[in-house]
């Protein structure tokens, strides 16, 4: 997956009052049906943003994105991911390594 798969950074937005999105890096693997959401915060503070996810074909389907780390999963609708993003709020330091499953 990791090594043969595709990589791409994804894009983040924040909103006019809080930039604290710079502190965020998001990218997606994906090889065949596998997909993967990779979020890090940077920083000593909480993060939070929008992230794009890069993928078409998540467009009307609901996801389980499971956080392959932690053991949390999160139902989410498709159309929401690609556009406007998903929103996430990570604490200092913290990361989210997401295996998406349809």
């Amino acid at each position: 997956m990791f090594r043969d798969g595709q990589w791409a950074l994804c894009k983040r937005t924040g909103w006019p009052d809080n930039s604290s999105y710079q502190n965020l890096v998001a990218w997606s693997w994906v090889k065949d049906k596998d997909r993967y959401l990779i979020i890090v915060n940077l920083s000593d503070s909480a993060a939070q943003a929008v992230v794009q996810a890069p993928w078409d074909e998540l467009r009307g389907k609901s996801w389980r994105l499971v956080d392959v780390l932690s053991g949390q999963a999160y139902e989410r609708n498709g159309d929401e991911m690609r556009d406007p993003g998903l929103y996430v709020d990570l604490k200092p330091w913290n990361c989210h390594f997401l295996r998406l499953q349809h």
